[in-house]
């Protein structure tokens, strides 16, 4: 066990030096990268030519210099957040800052970390800057730093004040942060650096998300993962937050726009939670459940506070969110301390780091009383990023991971296909082997009987002759021929002619025209090429068996002078008609006879059409038929 850790901590140290050299390599490419992380860590620090505005006065509804005159002005502390004071501050107030607060010199502006929602600022009763309407309540700039410029000095009373007028509301961002006042040109550097650093970091999440989101998405409809689509979900939320969380003036009501912004979180937080259970192999359902449950709560205080809910609600509801997150990731953390892996390590530090980040960002926001707490960077949308990467790089290893074990794995089934075919192959052959076998034995008794019938009969015909008319030398002299044809065709069907219907034919008209010469029996042949083609060998002896036995019948019986064949392919069929000039028979009168009996079983066997026609006196006619695109006769 002692030596698994050990692997496994020099195999992150290894990842950690190769992530650290990577990233240390991309950003020396991306100078601009450099500025937005140097601009993030000294965000709360001012330059050395400017100071920080921390005490103003503060009046209710929008007052001017002219129209405060018997108003009562209150002194407080900045940064001054509404939802903090009991009871809470909404709709319209000012503040003022007085003018001798602002540097000397041509070019005074003032830096705003956050106000509002809505924000217009006068010096005395001149309109210097506005930020949204004061009655829209759909347009939000509390998100963003901005800056304001002043007139020169010398148009200046030395008894004037900044007014800054501030429209909000208790579920926002509402009320004034500490206010730095400087030169134009350094504060205006300070706005351009803080708004590039807001810029590129919600490009790269909704870029990033958003191409995460679709490769999620795709391989979930390709593969149907239930944990890509969870993640693809996820990602894209996410990227439709920081989109939405960007905007100044809405499209919708702040009602509206707000919740969609709470829906992405929410959704979020539980689904990339049940996903780094998932994928870290926590069989937890409890866990999960949770995670789940949340969700729901926390929709149904989003959903409460459209209809004019407390907004405790809804901080209860994230705050359930995050408990119930942080379960699932403490969980994960114990995972990856028993059961350490690349993958476990990873996503158990960006959890964690998360958690934590996140536990930072809402004190920041809905609990600390620091002053510059209002102000300070947030950091949750960049450190989700890097947490949805690392889970991202879980997935995609396990992706990896499963692509080759299904490599192993189709070769493994490849081998086992293998050795089956080769084993069916053998199994086949031992079959055909054993059909032939069987085919033969069954050939072998058919031969016997046919010899025991035939030539058994002809020969105790020819003995009975022999015995009782030994002076009829021609008469004998025919039955000695006939049983040595019968005899000749017995030894012929022992094996085949050949290995196709062409071949076989020739060469029983090789063997059979001189005998026919000799018994002055005149053939006729006329043969073309046959369609089919892929006979077994067992069906061509059974076909040339057939030959013979019509041959046989007509030598024996016809008392033919000659014999005319025509076979080959005709249209759909192939066929091979047999035809003599004998003396003809009752088709009738022999149908029960043993030669016609096994012409029609073998011709049935080999699915071929028999027909036979004859009269008495006019010769007999034989007709084979079967279709022309057959493989086989079977």
């Amino acid at each position: 066990m002692l030596i698994h850790a050990l692997k496994q901590l020099i195999r992150l140290l290894v990842w950690g030096y190769w992530i650290s050299n990577n990233l240390l390599s991309f950003l020396r490419k991306k100078p601009f990268l450099i500025g937005i992380i140097s601009s993030v860590l000294v965000s709360g620090l001012a330059d050395a030519e400017t100071s920080l505005v921390r005490n103003a006065e503060i009046a209710p509804g929008l007052q001017t210099r002219s129209s405060s005159i018997g108003v009562t002005w209150s002194s407080v502390t900045l940064s001054d957040v509404w939802r903090r004071h009991k009871p809470c501050r909404e709709g319209h107030w000012t503040y003022r800052i007085p003018v001798t607060s602002f540097p000397k010199n041509d070019d005074s502006a003032a830096l705003v970390y956050r106000a509002g929602n809505r924000v217009h600022f006068y010096l005395d009763d001149q309109i210097i800057a506005r930020y949204g309407d004061l009655f829209d309540s759909d347009s939000d700039y509390s998100n963003h730093a901005i800056i304001v410029s002043f007139p020169k000095l010398e148009t200046r009373n030395l008894n004037s004040f900044v007014y800054i007028q501030v429209a909000g509301d208790c579920r926002r961002y509402s009320g004034l942060s500490q206010v730095l006042i400087g030169s134009q040109q350094d504060l205006s550097a300070l706005h351009a650096e803080k708004l590039r650093t807001f810029l590129w970091s919600t490009i790269a999440i909704i870029v990033i998300c958003a191409i995460l989101g679709f490769i999620s998405l795709s391989a979930a409809i390709l593969y149907r993962s239930s944990n890509a689509l969870l993640f693809g979900i996820a990602s894209a939320l996410w990227a439709l937050r920081a989109w939405l969380w960007s905007m100044h003036d809405l499209p919708i009501p702040y009602s509206y726009w707000f919740f969609l912004i709470d829906l992405c979180f929410g959704i979020w937080m539980s689904l990339i939670c049940i996903l780094a259970l998932r994928v870290n192999q926590i069989r937890s359902k409890w866990l999960e459940k949770a995670q789940w449950l949340s969700l729901g709560i926390f929709l149904l205080s989003s959903i409460a506070l459209i209809f004019g809910a407390p907004s405790v609600l809804k901080a209860l509801g994230i705050d359930l969110i995050v408990v119930a997150g942080a379960f699932a990731l403490l969980s994960i953390a114990r995972q990856s301390i028993r059961k350490p892996s690349p993958s476990n390590i990873a996503v158990a530090l960006a959890g964690l780091l998360m958690l934590i980040v996140g536990l930072y960002d809402h004190w920041n926001v809905w609990i600390s009383d620091a002053a510059d707490a209002y102000q300070r960077f947030y950091f949750t949308p960049l450190i989700v990023l890097f947490f949805i990467l690392a889970i991202g790089i879980v997935l995609n290893l396990r992706y990896v991971h499963a692509i080759r074990s299904d490599a192993q794995y189709r070769h493994e089934l490849e081998v086992e296909v293998a050795k089956q075919r080769e084993l069916l192959e053998h199994h086949h052959q031992e079959m055909t082997v054993r059909a032939q076998q069987e085919a033969i034995s069954l050939e072998r008794g058919r031969i016997m009987k046919d010899m025991h019938d035939g030539l058994g009969s002809q020969l105790v015909g020819l003995m009975s002759l022999v015995q009782t008319a030994p002076t009829q030398h021609t008469e004998i002299e025919f039955e000695l021929q006939q049983v040595i044809d019968t005899l000749r065709a017995t030894i012929d069907t022992l094996s085949p002619s050949g290995d196709d219907l062409t071949t076989v034919l020739a060469q029983f008209r090789f063997r059979y025209e001189s005998r026919l010469k000799r018994l002055k029996i005149q053939l006729h042949w006329r043969v073309k090429p046959f369609h089919t083609i892929n006979w077994t060998s067992n069906e061509l002896i059974q076909f040339e068996h057939m030959i013979r036995e019509i041959f046989a019948n007509i030598i024996k019986h016809a008392q033919a002078s000659e014999i005319y064949v025509e076979a080959g392919g005709y249209g759909l069929y192939d066929r091979l008609i047999i035809r003599d000039n004998g003396r003809g028979f009752d088709p009738l009168m022999v149908l029960g006879g043993r030669g016609l009996r096994h012409l029609h079983e073998r011709a049935k066997d080999l699915k071929i059409q028999l027909s036979i026609d004859s009269e008495i006196g006019d010769g007999a006619t034989v007709r084979l038929q079967w279709e022309a695109d057959s493989n086989g006769a079977g």
